[in-house]
């Protein structure tokens, strides 16, 4: 009888062990779907999407930059190119690995257009407004 009851406590507490086990492998189980979905949500985003939201984690002075649209623009089409070619943006060195060996390409699409301004004609000091009021310019609009 005495046996009996330590046998059944026993079980008991294998049992309980094991239900644990279980319950802290489905947990694991659980995070490693969560990771992979994580994951795939990221895949999923868009580049700019990417960049608008690890934009706050970069330093001042390349925020400013990337606030300029032209700059931005050309940042991400870089990131398109990067990724199109199998770079894993998350790693620097890959990166910057891929910028050495399309070095050429990228110095070549830099080259800046200068466009010329062309200011319009303004009177000079001494001639008469071209507001109409038959003051000279340097009294009237030219202030």
């Amino acid at each position: 009888m005495v046996f009996d009851f330590l046998f059944k406590k026993k079980k008991e507490e294998e049992q309980k062990k094991e239900s644990e086990k279980a319950v802290a492998e489905v947990k694991k189980e659980e995070k490693k779907e969560d990771k992979k979905a994580e994951k795939e949500t990221k895949k999923k985003e868009s580049i700019e999407e990417r960049i608008e939201r690890e934009m706050n984690a970069l330093p001042s002075f390349i925020k400013n930059k990337i606030k300029d649209p032209a700059i931005k623009k050309r940042f991400i089409e870089l990131a398109k190119r990067m990724e199109k070619d199998g770079v894993d943006m998350n790693s620097p060195r890959q990166m910057k690995k891929w910028v050495k060996e399309h070095e050429k390409d990228l110095k070549n699409e830099q080259v800046a257009k200068v466009e010329t301004v062309v200011k319009g004609d303004e009177p000079g000091r001494n001639d008469p407004c071209p507001c109409g009021s038959g003051k000279k310019y340097k009294k009237c609009c030219g202030k």
